[in-house]
């Protein structure tokens, strides 16, 4: 009989502990750290082009380079306010109760005579204070 491995997404929930809301939340404060500086290092990567690119005669290329360096500042701004929100989200979250974390991909055998929906429908994981304990499959 013939085997296929396919891939599936296995959602990862975790029991939220006191343990788990601070190191979670200081990982979103370093993540956050990360993008506001590089949004910060952008902000001045264009000045210094508009400064440096004065006389150029490319113009057009200075403001395509311009364009693109403002696209991923904006970027870099739009995931520093996401993980903001994040941040506020670990505050509030309740001690004992069941949060989405992640998902990671998995695979799965799938045979004849499966059902194929149930085998890739995903499985789950949840976690406390980082230790697997409940592991749901098909």
């Amino acid at each position: 009989m013939s085997v296929l491995r396919l891939k599936q997404n296995v959602i990862v929930k975790v029991i939220v502990t006191e343990q788990f809301k601070e190191e979670y939340r200081r990982e979103l404060e370093r993540q956050l750290a990360v993008a506001e500086s590089k949004a910060k290092e952008l902000k001045s990567s264009i000045a210094r082009l508009v400064i440096e690119s004065a006389g150029v005669g490319n113009a057009s290329y200075v403001e395509s380079l311009k364009a693109k360096i403002e696209e991923e500042r904006m970027l870099q701004e739009a995931v520093a306010s996401e993980l903001r929100e994040r941040i506020k989200e670990v505050q509030t979250l309740e001690v004992d109760s069941l949060f989405p974390y992640t998902i990671l991909e998995g695979s799965v055998e799938v045979k004849e005579g499966d059902n194929l929906f149930k085998k890739v429908s995903g499985g789950e994981i949840i976690l406390k204070d980082g230790i697997v304990i409940s592991v749901k499959g098909e």
